[in-house]
């Protein structure tokens, strides 16, 4: 049976991509919703052990204050305030008027009957910000210099700054894929948001991701060298050599990824929410994140190669 070549067929892959790209931007962005982490409020978070009348809880509160999002966590009684208003006076009235309403409600005999109370002030939101930029860029830095190192024994065929390049994009072809449908699941999902966790999901997904794509360019790499006279001679062609590394990984990639979704897979299922968040991201990358390694980086290379070069 006569394999497809999928170098040739790049452009059909790269127009699948784009469009799934464009709608994946939207998706995050049009629900994007931050956690208090990266907003830099104050949450107040109260727990006890009765159930409360949520429509009346509400309804007295609805006037506190227009900054003021509640939210009733289905799993227990737990209420979520968040504030913008960072005076600590203003917050400690507050906390004492649901206390006051929970008591006068007899949900809790007295104030001190509640579970739990827990201030989370801003005090590290920019920190937070900062050092989840910070290691997204390096990251993609180093992988890139590496890259383009593992290539400089070939450079008499290919430019090695080429592998960087499409390195760095399809990782974030990857991540903007893993972020479009984090996007889907917190329009229906109010619980889920942009946390911390959600970064160190993207940080995972960028050192993953980036093993598949390295993997299939170190066997470009290998049969460059290992065909040399061939191509040299014109015997065969560089497109061919592509081809032939992509089919000679594909079974390795296809498996390797099957065995990581199986496992996510049970993390989502078994795990708690915060684990959910982050299995939910992986999940998804690890479909795209193969997609991406066999059908768009190598075909990339190849392509940019190309249109600089003219060797076929």
């Amino acid at each position: 049976m006569k394999r497809i070549s999928i170098v040739r067929n790049f452009i059909y892959f790269l127009i699948f991509s784009l469009i799934l790209v464009s709608w994946s931007i939207y998706a995050f962005v049009s629900n994007l919703k931050w956690s208090i982490e990266f907003t830099g409020w104050i949450k107040i978070a109260i727990a006890w052990d009765k159930k409360i009348n949520v429509s009346d809880f509400k309804k007295t509160f609805k006037d506190v204050k227009p900054d003021i999002v509640t939210m009733f966590k289905d799993w227990n009684t737990e209420i979520e305030f968040r504030s913008l208003n960072t005076n600590v006076k203003y917050t400690n009235e507050l906390l004492w008027k649901i206390k006051t309403y929970l008591k006068d409600n007899k949900y809790i005999s007295w104030p001190t009957d509640i579970v739990s109370t827990a201030f989370v002030w801003p005090t590290i939101w920019a920190y937070m910000k900062w050092a989840a930029k910070t290691a997204l860029i390096w990251g993609i830095i180093l992988m890139a210099i590496y890259v383009f190192i593992a290539f400089v024994w070939v450079r008499e065929y290919f430019a090695p700054w080429i592998f960087s390049l499409v390195t760095v994009l399809t990782l974030m072809h990857d991540v903007i894929m893993a972020a479009g449908w984090y996007g889907i699941w917190m329009h229906f999902n109010p619980l889920v948001v942009v946390d911390s966790i959600f970064v160190m999901a993207i940080l995972t997904v960028l050192g993953y991701s980036v093993n598949d794509t390295i993997i299939i360019f170190d066997r470009i790499r290998e049969n460059v060298i290992k065909y040399n006279e061939q191509i040299r001679k014109w015997t065969m062609k560089l497109y061919e050599i592509f081809d032939e590394s992509l089919y000679q990984t594909m079974r390795r990639s296809l498996f390797t990824s099957l065995s990581t979704l199986l496992v996510v897979a049970c993390m989502y299922y078994f795990w708690n929410q915060v684990f959910k968040d982050f299995s939910f991201v992986i999940f998804v990358w690890v479909l795209f994140g193969t997609y991406s390694s066999i059908f768009l980086a190598a075909p990339w290379a190849y392509r940019i190669n190309r249109l600089l070069t003219k060797k076929e």
